[in-house]
């Protein structure tokens, strides 16, 4: 049994609401069950009931055992004194209010039928290999999906808004700053994004604003600040490098960043440090305001655009330095640039939209439409199961779904699950 259900039976009252009574036996009726609360305090705010003919309104808590009530600390939180009604599933305990008379307690466990618990317990509480609902997801329509998978798309993007505020505070208010730093983590992806991270927080944008006119300057202060730089032998390009970056060291007086660690294991050569590092240097050497060409892009084709850049010759033979390759042009692709504008761009556009308190979402969502939908095991595991994920949109909106519904079975909480429990 989950507190979770318990929330979903009363906030939808799913239960036998005829003979209600306390467990001292008062006739009970629920007038209004409260509003969800989602911060600190009792569970439904704003309720109603009936109660031996007297109206009452406050709030309701509820819980598996009412000695939870004990176990919370609850009678030491002034908050939960206007609580007019405890719901329980097993009263193992009599809760005293404040002035010691019982806290009046419904036991919820004796209005709600066998066969509903019953469905409950098969449809989310079975052993699952992927997520508790996947044997019964096809009852869920593909119009149901669609209105669900826009909404949790809306909800990652809402979720990031406060780490890019909070990132945006740190920088004194430089939104350039800030897509910098979400950008050096794109790029660095999965393998190089927390490394990359790291060496942008700890690279003060006023020195790239400084340098970025300076020939390979750019590329020397991030390959520097990156390590990239500390075990390079006899290579001229990387000599060139290392020479500049040791002279922005001291005419600007900064120490090479600590715990900035790249790695080339299991990366393809495109994807090595190195060449993310450089092209990334490029795109704000480009670009004197990256943000502002960027939020007056009206589609994603006009922002890959802004992603077209030319690299220095010595990286048409070279993925890493002192190693040669093949000529090659080392663009920045397509399928690249979209993964980039998912993880960097669309949570920046959004948020920099949300600070200046205008509605985007819908636009934002369409861009994502636009966009192809990432490849990884979550997703495929979801396809498998008959989900369409055919865009950049679906692809977040199930790994938001995976990560902060399905993971921590808030089954209830899911407009999946809500469905699945009303057939």
């Amino acid at each position: 049994m989950k507190e979770v259900f318990l929330h979903y039976l009363w906030r939808f009252q799913k239960f036998d609401r005829k003979g209600l009574r306390t467990t001292a036996g008062t006739h009970l009726q629920v007038i209004h069950p409260g509003i969800l609360n989602a911060g600190a305090g009792p569970d439904f705010l704003n309720a109603q009931i009936h109660l031996a003919g007297l109206l009452w309104s406050g709030s309701v808590e509820i819980h598996l055992q009412a000695s939870d009530w004990y176990r919370h600390q609850h009678q030491n939180d002034d908050r939960y004194d206007n609580v007019i009604l405890h719901v329980v599933w097993e009263a193992d305990a009599s809760v005293l209010l404040p002035s010691g008379e019982p806290l009046r307690t419904l036991l919820l466990s004796e209005f709600v039928s066998p066969q509903q618990l019953t469905h409950y317990q098969k449809t989310f509480l079975q052993p699952s290999h992927f997520i508790a609902c996947e044997e019964s997801m096809q009852r869920f329509s593909e119009a149901d999906w669609s209105l669900w998978k826009e909404r949790l798309f809306i909800e990652r993007m809402e979720s990031r808004i406060f780490a890019i505020e909070s990132l945006r505070k740190d920088l004194n208010n430089d939104w350039e700053a800030v897509l910098f730093v979400l950008l050096a983590k794109a790029f660095g992806l999965n393998q190089n994004g927390v490394a990359f991270q790291k060496m942008a927080l700890q690279t003060d944008f006023k020195i790239i604003r400084k340098i970025r006119s300076v020939s390979d300057g750019l590329e020397a202060l991030l390959m520097g600040q990156a390590g990239l730089l500390n075990t390079v032998t006899q290579d001229p390009y990387a000599l060139q490098l290392t020479k500049q970056y040791d002279y922005f060291k001291q005419k600007f007086n900064f120490q090479t960043p600590l715990g900035v660690h790249c790695t080339f294991a299991r990366l393809r050569p495109p994807n090595f440090p190195t060449l993310r590092l450089a092209q990334l240097a490029q795109l704000f050497v480009k670009h004197e305001s990256l943000l502002e060409a960027f939020m007056e892009c009206k589609t994603p084709d006009y922002a890959f655009q802004l992603f077209e850049i030319q690299l220095p010759s010595y990286w048409e033979k070279h993925y890493n330095f002192g190693a040669e390759s093949a000529r090659v042009q080392k663009k920045i692709s397509r399928n690249f640039f979209e993964l980039v504008a998912v993880n960097a761009l669309l949570p920046i556009r959004f948020a920099y939209a949300h600070q200046q308190h205008k509605k985007e979402a819908e636009k934002i969502f369409e861009w994502a439409q636009l966009l192809a939908a990432e490849q990884n095991e979550t997703i495929k595991k979801f396809k498998a199961l008959g989900v369409t994920i055919d865009h950049a949109g679906a692809s977040q909106a199930l790994l938001h779904l995976k990560k902060n519904y399905c993971d921590s079975k808030r089954c209830l909480s899911c407009n999946v699950g809500f469905q699945l429990m009303k057939n």
